[in-house]
């Protein structure tokens, strides 16, 4: 009879792994796949109190805005403001009352006086003044 291949000492039946190993794989995959959830639940819990102080000035902004604009509707809904807008806007006035407008008068402008060009000593200078002015930087030395 024929040995078969797999009938060799080398290949033993026995199983790759043990129930200690495969615990322990489960343990660790387990641990991982808790320690990954607990990560995420923890920088969702430091971010939910982040805004919180920019959110609480903004009520207050707008809680300070609403007076500002109950204030401001109470001022419109009077006869104050009807009475300055028809002045104002609407140009009418109360019986005995005059209108007084102002008429400008257009002056002619005078023409202004052009300042006199001031002379440039390069122009009236020697040869040899202007080199050295540009050499030098220097005053220019005198005979």
């Amino acid at each position: 009879m024929a040995k078969r291949l797999f009938d060799s000492p080398v290949f033993r039946s026995r199983p790759i792994f043990n129930a200690a190993q495969v615990v322990l794989v489960l343990v660790i995959a387990g641990a991982i796949v808790f320690a990954i959830d607990y990560n995420n639940r923890a920088q969702a819990g430091r971010l939910v109190g982040s805004g919180e102080e920019a959110l609480q000035s903004q009520i207050n902004h707008e809680a300070t805005r609403q007076v500002e604009l109950v204030v401001t509707l109470e001022y419109v809904s009077s006869d104050d403001y009807v009475a300055a807008f028809a002045r104002s806007e609407g140009g009418m006035l109360l019986p005995g009352e005059r209108r007084i407008v102002p008429m400008l008068q257009e002056a002619t402008p005078e023409p202004t006086a052009s300042p006199l060009p001031t002379p440039d000593p390069a122009l009236q200078a020697r040869p040899w003044q202007a080199w050295w002015r540009l050499l030098t930087d220097a005053p220019q030395p005198v005979r």
